[in-house]
């Protein structure tokens, strides 16, 4: 089997409304390159581009999602944005991530990938002995743990209290949050995703790390989800977009907890996000922290 394969790059301001766009066409996968220029550096520009890299996956039937990303780009900014296309095999596609995928530390974790995890655990280096690993293989799933909003939401998990706590990860992609939440001694963590793949990525890094079934529950869906409708939490985790959480502030506030913690949503918008927090869910903001434009929001009500 085939795959289409689009690198793109798009300016910031526009890469949120391409991701959720992305969501809605249902593509393959799609992820970002934190560490690439998928474009080469323009005479005079500066080193670190104002550009999102983003790598786009299409199934080899789906003409109609490529239609879409072209156009879209065109209307938005056809002078600042750069696309390719290539065909790449089976493997290419599942392998594709791993070249920039290497261990890292945030907070009270190392984030390791299932595939180092073996030399990971023979070589006991003296500066990690404290820190907690999280193996992680992101498949095509968000959650690297590169990109700032997972690891500012993984840099203050560590800075909680969760021993024996009740946990919802919503829109939980790789399950790097939940295996992290996991091994911070939590009760239960229900984990929730719309995307068949995050699902499967979410179950095979829950394994990877020995955490059972009855700890971490891994379930296809969102805000609506049975589960995350009707039980109780001490907490609930959504490191989702701004256009996601907007459209889902009913569903927020119906929620039975008094503890979120957002990530996902750009500076430019936190405003208006914390005004929709405080006009519909209610409560106040208990913390905040920010990493190269894009908000962690923890809430309280």
């Amino acid at each position: 089997m085939r795959y289409r394969e689009i690198k793109v790059s798009i300016p910031k301001d526009f890469a949120e409304d391409f991701s959720a766009l992305l969501d809605e066409w249902q593509v393959a996968g799609y992820y970002e390159i934190l560490f690439d220029r998928e474009e080469p550096r323009k005479p005079g520009e500066e080193i670190i581009s104002d550009n999102t890299p983003i790598r786009v996956y299409l199934a080899e039937e789906d003409t109609a999602s490529e239609a879409k990303i072209w156009i879209y780009l065109q209307t938005v900014a056809a002078e600042n944005s750069f696309a390719e296309a290539r065909w790449i095999e089976t493997k290419e596609y599942e392998e594709a991530y791993k070249e920039f995928y290497k261990p890292f530390s945030v907070g009270v974790f190392w984030v390791v990938p299932t595939w180092e995890k073996e030399d990971w655990e023979k070589n006991k280096v003296p500066e990690r002995k404290d820190s907690i690993p999280v193996y992680i293989n992101p498949g095509l799933a968000f959650g690297t743990g590169h990109h700032e909003t997972t690891r500012l939401v993984l840099s203050r998990l560590g800075s909680l209290s969760l021993q024996g706590k009740k946990v919802a990860d919503i829109g939980a992609g790789s399950g790097i949050l939940s295996v992290a939440a996991a091994k911070l001694g939590t009760s239960k963590i229900i984990a929730v995703d719309i995307d068949p793949n995050a699902v499967r990525s979410s179950v095979f890094n829950r394994d990877e790390n020995e955490i059972t079934n009855d700890l971490l529950q891994v379930e296809e869906g969102g805000f609506d989800h049975p589960l995350i409708k009707e039980e109780e939490y001490d907490l609930c985790v959504a490191n989702i977009t701004f256009a996601v959480l907007r459209a889902n502030m009913d569903r927020i506030a119906a929620l039975k907890t008094k503890h979120y913690l957002f990530s996902g949503v750009i500076t430019e918008r936190k405003e208006e996000f914390l005004e929709l927090l405080k006009t519909e869910v209610g409560g106040k903001l208990v913390y905040e922290d920010s990493k190269n434009g894009w908000e962690l929001i923890e809430w309280i009500r």
